[in-house]
């Protein structure tokens, strides 16, 4: 370890502003974790043996961080009430009840050790209750652990390959457990263990069970487990420990182990999730006469009748997972994509959402090797939500940990996830949990989130009394000082914590292109950079001073689970469902090789109006409109930005000025993030056309406005910093040279004199600390000399100036006054608009699109569809007419390519060379007179 680096991390530490920990037998509050991880070594006759002693499951206080999530090592989280491998040996799965108790299973995940004679397991590999081991830590008992159960079928115990995940079900306060050898869902009365029987996906749930992507009855070949199998420990081929082929897990396709209890809206139907691993691994070979459906890893449920009993007649198989793989040699591996370890649901209702954490399959290196016990960097985290057809979908993956798989190979993914997730509380502006914010949160057991291979952010200046607090629903500010942070290389491997809406893509197309050249990254690490990271292991001795060792450790893939306490104030609204996406036209999808729409667009028709701007109430009047039901937080949403509202019709809404919709909460906007939308990576996007982007009327652009009031401090959120305060992605038109353009956006530092070379505003970068493009700022510039640096920055520039009364009544805003060479953020925010004439009292369809917004125009009881969309609202008037990938790459790419042929499964394509189509030169519109319309 670099001696310099400590200095640096010790910044981070936070114990001065800290409480600290509650006493041991404290019971579990709301916010707090429970998280499982292997116990660690130690040496014995020159051995490494399993550590006893070594903590294998703590809680984890989550509350009070006190600081914005920055993508920073949050280095002394306090820990708490320790559990031990000589305790329960080495657990995985965790879930909690309201006690709170806290419930866990033996494991395999973390290798199956024996001594080195084969006589004996190793001592610390499992708990009194052998591989089979359920136990409770009880709350009344100061969360000391007791066995609950031993897990067997008809009378035989597990022979080794131990459980898979466990799940509280609060409805009829019972547990379930998956086990990994026979592939059974047993049930379990939580309070005192009592067997209630079990479920055999492999015979009844592939037997008779609905396809929901199609809504078809559907069957599959019944596997069955065999109970004169066993773990070959005396007859394996190689060394039992580390061979999985002899530890006797179930075949694939009737292998299940990830877990998630959820009741249905509408019918209250509670049904247990499972998620079903197919793969060649563990000597599955019959894995390759399979039929493509059944290679995909899966997620299923079963329905439980009214004493919470299986219903084996109410099967459904939810959604196959998307590929992940693209090496034949990784799929010949292990499959499509690895196992789905864990699956989550908000726990007070509301929002129809999923999370599935992958983990990177079992293996066992040895207890000395790095990375032993599972593939890392090979599991992601994807969010679904349901749809009004029934169907769940996936809208986005959670990047975790900053290392993108460059040594790896395509996809370029941060794909560090190490089997858990779970939903926590979100925070006040003073980032202290707060229990009426349930499920605003998402935590992700992970490995690698900062690394050496993947450095995280070092920490930001200590914030001063001028700067004000950052909401959370609002990104951290960014000073000079802080831009380009990223070069933490500490090892950190254990919880990474970020906002629930904080998701990407789930295959960007950048992931699975060559890696960038040029020193940047195929996209940017939007998520983590607005994470809390934080390692499992104590990082910090009593007196609050770092341990070195615990920063250079490597303990990727020794990370397990993840529960997070909360308790719900009481019922919560279930969200209005989306509407399924349109189907895809018909006919031949022309597809450009290396663009798979399965991978890129498929699932997200990211392209298209009815799931861009159709979801969450985005453009719905029922849901937008109505106050009941629009979420709307005038406290959480400080401004408005225009970036995220390119597509805006503004012919249909002409004049209406978007900055005083104050009472717009973008958190709730659950598909549009603004956070992820600023970070986004424009090199790209590079021949994305404008001019072929019909919504966008420059005839609305046209004149000028004065600089002296374009600046709000609100924008900012801190004070005003004169140098490099001009943000390029603020002003989406021609922008000056000399030092417009802001670290935060190129992701890279340089210096802010004399930063900015037109002559690489319009080429292609190729220099790691300069990111600057035409595409950034949307327009050609004008070369040297077309930005006056007094004027901008200078002494003309003033905090009077930044704050003025920028609402002058006798200017108004027109078409002049909103395209002009120099568009400033004045334009977006000018003339007479207030919260007033945002919500006014009535609201048509004339008053809407009409050339004076008037205070009655914007808001009144009632809202038809006429108002907000037009007489007529369609895609062309939305995309228009044509909508290719030659506007967004260059590429001949068509609607149907963009789309897949639905919205999920798998799709046989066939690849052809593309057509070149040349692409008609659009002539710009006519330039108007001030104040009039062409």
């Amino acid at each position: 370890m670099s001696h310099a680096r400590i200095p640096t991390l010790c910044i981070l530490l936070l114990a001065a502003s800290l409480p600290q920990a509650q006493a041991q037998d404290a019971a579990l509050q709301p916010g707090e974790a429970f998280v499982t991880r292997f116990a660690g070594t130690a040496g014995a006759n020159g051995r490494a043996v399993i550590n006893p002693n070594g903590t294998v499951g703590s809680i984890i206080d989550l509350r009070m961080p006190r600081r914005p999530p920055q993508g920073q090592h949050w280095v002394d989280e306090p820990q708490r009430n320790p559990v031990t491998a000589a305790e329960v040996g080495q657990v995985f799965g965790v879930a909690l009840d309201e006690g709170p108790n806290v419930f866990v299973a033996a494991t395999a995940a973390f290798g199956l050790h024996r001594t080195p004679d084969n006589a004996q397991w190793m001592p610390g590999m499992w708990g009194p209750g052998g591989p089979g081991g359920v136990y409770v830590l009880e709350r009344n008992r100061g969360y000391r652990p007791r066995v609950l159960a031993q897990i067997g079928l008809s009378g035989r115990p597990n022979s080794g390959a131990a459980l898979g995940n466990i799940a509280y079900d609060k409805w009829h306060k019972q547990l379930f457990v998956s086990d990994l050898e026979t592939g059974m869902i047993h049930r379990l009365r939580a309070a005192d263990g009592a067997d209630g029987g079990y479920y055999d996906h492999g015979t009844q749930g592939r037997a008779n069970f609905l396809d929901a992507e199609n809504k078809q009855p559907r069957s599959m070949t019944p596997i069955a487990f065999d109970p004169n199998s066993g773990a070959r420990i005396a007859d394996c081929q190689g060394k039992f420990d580390l061979t999985p082929e002899c530890w006797n897990v179930a075949a694939s396709g009737r292998r299940v182990w990830g877990l998630g209890m959820r009741r249905e809206q509408g019918s209250g139907e509670v049904r247990l999730y499972y998620a079903v691993w197919s793969s060649p691994a563990l000597g599955n070979a019959a894995w390759n006469q399979a039929a493509e459906d059944d290679k995909r890893n899966s997620v299923w449920s079963v329905r439980l009748g009214p004493d919470g009993n299986f219903d084996p007649s109410g099967v459904r198989r939810e959604f196959l997972l998307p590929d992940f793989f693209v090496k034949q040699e990784d799929i010949a591996r292990a499959g499509y994509s690895q196992p789905v370890s864990d699956i989550a649901f908000p726990e007070c209702g509301g929002r129809a959402a999923m999370l599935v954490a992958e983990r990177g399959g079992l293996r066992n290196l040895g207890l000395e090797a790095d990375n032993p016990f599972a593939y890392p960097h090979e599991a992601r985290t994807l969010r679904y939500e349901l749809y009004q057809d029934g169907v769940w979908r996936p809208v986005g993956r959670y990047d975790v940990g900053f290392y993108n798989r460059q040594k790896d190979g395509e996809p370029f993914l941060r794909a560090n996830c190490a089997g858990g997730a779970a939903f926590g509380l979100g925070y006040t502006d003073a980032w202290i949990a707060s229990r009426s914010q349930p499920d605003q949160f998402v935590w992700i057991s992970g490995d690698s989130l900062c690394s050496p291979d993947g450095p995280c952010n070092l920490p930001p200046p200590a914030p001063s009394a001028a700067t004000p607090p950052t909401a959370p629903g609002q990104p951290a500010p960014t000073l000079a000082s802080d831009q380009g942070a990223q070069g933490d290389d500490s090892e950190v491997h254990g919880l990474q914590g970020l906002r629930e809406a904080a998701f990407d893509q789930l295959a960007p197309p950048a992931a699975f292109r060559p890696y960038p050249n040029d020193g940047s990254e195929p996209y940017p690490p939007a998520g983590p950079s607005l994470a809390y990271l934080i390692d499992t292991d104590i990082n910090v001795d009593a007196a609050g001073n770092l341990i070195p060792d615990e920063l250079t450790r490597n303990d990727a893939t020794k990370i397990g689970d993840v529960a997070i306490y909360q308790v719900c104030a009481g019922p919560v609204a279930a969200a209005a469902l989306p509407p399924p996406p349109p189907a895809p036209p018909e006919g031949l999808l022309w597809i450009e090789e290396g663009h798979i729409p399965e991978l890129s667009h498929g699932w997200f028709y990211s392209h298209g109006r009815e799931w861009s701007h159709y979801r969450w109430a985005s453009h719905w009047p029922v849901m937008s409109h109505q106050r009941i039901q629009s979420w709307h937080d005038p406290r959480r949403t400080l401004i408005h930005d225009l970036r995220p509202s390119r597509v805006h019709n503004l012919f249909i809404s002409v004049v209406h000025d978007v900055r005083p919709s104050w009472v717009h909460d973008r958190r709730r906007t659950v598909v549009h993030d603004e956070i992820r939308s600023r970070l986004h990576d424009p090199r790209r996007s590079q021949v994305h056309d404008l001019r072929r982007s019909v919504e966008h009327d420059r005839r609305l652009s046209v004149g000028g406005h004065p600089r002296e009031q374009s600046h709000h401090n609100l924008l900012s959120q801190i004070g005003h910093v004169p140098v490099g305060s001009h943000l390029v992605a603020l002003s989406l038109r021609n922008h000056v040279p000399f030092g417009s353009h802001a670290t935060a956006l190129s992701r890279r530092g340089h210096v802010p004199a004399g930063s900015h070379d037109p002559a690489r505003s319009r080429q292609i970068v190729t220099t790691p600390s300069i990111t600057h493009l035409t595409a950034l700022s949307r327009r050609g510039h004008t070369p040297p000399g077309s930005h006056n640096a007094i004027a901008s920055r200078g002494t003309v520039h003033s905090a009077a100036a930044s704050k003025a009364q920028t609402t002058i009544p006798t200017i108004q805003h027109t078409t002049a006054a909103s395209r002009a060479t120099a568009h400033t953020k004045a334009a977006s925010r000018r003339t007479g608009h207030s919260a007033a004439a945002s919500r006014g009292t009535g609201h048509s369809a004339t008053a809407s699109r009409a050339t004076v917004h008037s205070t009655a125009a914007s808001r009144g009881p009632t809202h038809s569809a006429v108002a907000s969309r037009g007489a007529v609202h369609s895609a062309v008037a939305s995309r228009g007419p044509v909508h290719s990938t030659a506007l967004s790459r260059a590429r001949v790419h068509q609607p149907a390519a963009s789309r897949g042929s639905k919205g999920g499964g798998t799709t046989t394509i066939t690849r052809t060379p593309p057509k070149i189509v040349p692409q008609p030169r659009v002539q710009p519109p006519k330039k108007c007179p001030p104040g009039q319309r062409c």
